[in-house]
């Protein structure tokens, strides 16, 4: 199980030399026929309207494949499901998948990057998008009462950044006529009503800037026998995770860091002063280190500093100097692989107070024994690891780490086990 299905031809190559074979499985947004047109919908057509998909058939004979590719390629010519096809291999040895696609019966399993596991799902979505489903909801009929909540809802969301909760506007008739619009509307073909849905779905939500955050916390992995690979679990990850043995494999070698402790994004202390320490900071770092990976703990964070880097949350060219600023829980920062010579984490990325609080209700409910770490620290631990990491790609170029937020002195006996702290 792992992050990114790109590992799988570097599983499939290791396991060759075993003579074991691999099939590297895919979810319904890779996989299914209709997913060009249905986009993230694809998962509510697929699992309430069935009937009506083209392709919501078995192969009478599964044709031999390595991979999800093979069988999206043969499944779109011959006209069955690739999804569902895929449940039909039964000659591999190794199976290798995302995490959050279902899990088929196996007598092992292995989790890859385990710190995913530790952190909340987060997604965004553009005000824009909001805007357009609540239209899409007025022209396919919706009531009166229900646009006029969601108006009152999108203007609140224009006007102030902060906690969302859609309790405020809507009432319990208003979201059960939104999902009868939504799953109509899907039934029709009609997508557009989605972004309502998710908002509803989410567990928390948070307005920064143009966009909506939406959170869901994780899900433990249910699945036994497990093991659960990570170089940055923090020491809590085995009571989360319900482990029977840890192992930990010291760092030999770890980057140079320090604590700014002038500075910090606390809420109440971030201000225009605040920022312009900020400022200052970026300028020295960029004076004396070629290249510069910024990552800004908020939107709010990073349209003060915008001004002051060369890139943003872009994949630079391979001669790139300067400084390249990224959202620390953003699609860049846990994807993007580049060598730098510094690292500024500008901000703990803990995630909004609301947002944890709403989050920790949540683990309490599924009866973890510390939910307000689980909810407070540890993602912000986790990011911070995995947003250095980024920029450290060969094990003798350590960039310098430049902690920039004074709550992190909180937690130097966490770091010190990844960090050679000044």
């Amino acid at each position: 199980m792992v992050r990114s299905l790109v590992l799988g031809d570097r599983v499939a190559e290791d396991a060759a030399l075993w003579g074991l074979k691999v099939f590297v499985a895919a979810g319904r947004e890779k996989t299914c026929p209709l997913s060009e047109e249905k986009g993230d919908a694809v998962h509510d057509f697929c699992r309430y309207f069935r009937y009506k998909c083209p392709y919501a058939r078995l192969p009478p004979s599964l044709p031999p494949a390595t991979s999800w590719r093979e069988l999206v390629l043969k499944g779109r010519e011959e006209g069955w499901c690739p999804y569902f096809a895929q449940d039909l291999v039964s000659d591999a040895a190794i199976i290798v998948q995302n995490y959050f696609r279902r899990t088929r019966p196996a007598k092992a399993f292995i989790i890859d990057e385990a710190h995913n596991l530790l952190i909340p799902e987060e997604r965004e979505i553009p005000i824009s998008r909001l805007a357009e489903a609540i239209a899409a909801s007025r022209e396919r009929g919706a009531s009166e009462r229900l646009l006029r909540h969601l108006s009152s809802a999108l203007h609140y969301i224009l006007v102030k950044d902060g906690d969302l909760d859609l309790h405020l506007f809507l009432q319990e008739s208003d979201i059960d006529e939104i999902k009868h619009l939504h799953f109509t509307a899907l039934e029709e073909g009609d997508r557009r009503i989605k972004p309502l849905m998710d908002l509803v779905r989410a567990a928390a939500l948070y307005v920064e800037g143009e966009r909506i955050y939406l959170y869901k916390p994780p899900l433990l992995h249910p699945f036994r026998p497990a093991v659960f690979v990570s170089a940055t679990l923090p020491p809590e990850a085995s009571a989360f995770l319900q482990t029977d043995v840890e192992i930990r494999i010291p760092w030999t070698t770890k980057p140079k860091a320090i604590i700014a402790e002038d500075v910090t994004t606390r809420y109440e202390e971030y201000d225009g002063r605040m920022a312009a320490r900020y400022k200052k900071l970026l300028v020295e770092v960029g004076r004396r280190y070629r290249r510069v990976l910024v990552f800004a703990a908020s939107e709010r964070v990073a349209r003060d500093l915008r001004a002051w880097v060369q890139y943003e949350e872009s994949v630079p060219p391979n001669d790139w100097e300067g400084v390249l600023m990224l959202r620390a829980r953003g699609r860049f920062a846990e994807g993007v692989n580049l060598d730098a010579d510094a690292v500024v984490i500008a901000g703990a990325p803990f995630l909004p107070p609301p947002v944890s609080s709403r989050l920790a209700r949540a683990y309490k409910s599924l009866g973890h024994a510390d939910p307000l770490r689980a909810a407070i620290d540890t993602p912000m631990l986790v990011a911070t690891l995995q947003c250095i990491g980024r920029a450290w790609r060969t094990p003798e170029r350590a960039p310098y780490v430049f902690l920039a937020d004074w709550r992190y002195e909180k937690y130097v006996s966490t770091l010190r086990n990844y960090l050679d702290l000044r």
